[in-house]
């Protein structure tokens, strides 16, 4: 079995368009949390998160293998 690795360094919205349906066995994202990286990342209000994330979520679903795995990080905010 020849086993390859590519790794994309890029905006999602951009890269996730040149990869072909059911093609990824593993996805590992760590998308930017909410309004706390607003300097970093331009700031998603926690409100409109999960409407800012379902159109990625949905490309990471149409590329990964129906036996894909998934990680998705979001670490809770520290106080």
């Amino acid at each position: 079995m020849k086993i390859t690795t590519e790794l994309f360094l890029g905006d999602c919205k951009n890269e996730l368009k040149n990869i072909p349906d059911n093609s990824v066995d593993l996805i590992v994202t760590s998308p930017p949390y909410a309004d706390q990286r607003k300097s970093t990342y331009g700031g998603v209000h926690p409100d409109k998160y999960v409407e800012w994330f379902l159109p990625i979520s949905g490309e990471l679903f149409r590329v990964l293998k129906p036996t894909g795995t998934f990680v998705l990080n979001i670490k809770e905010k520290s106080c």
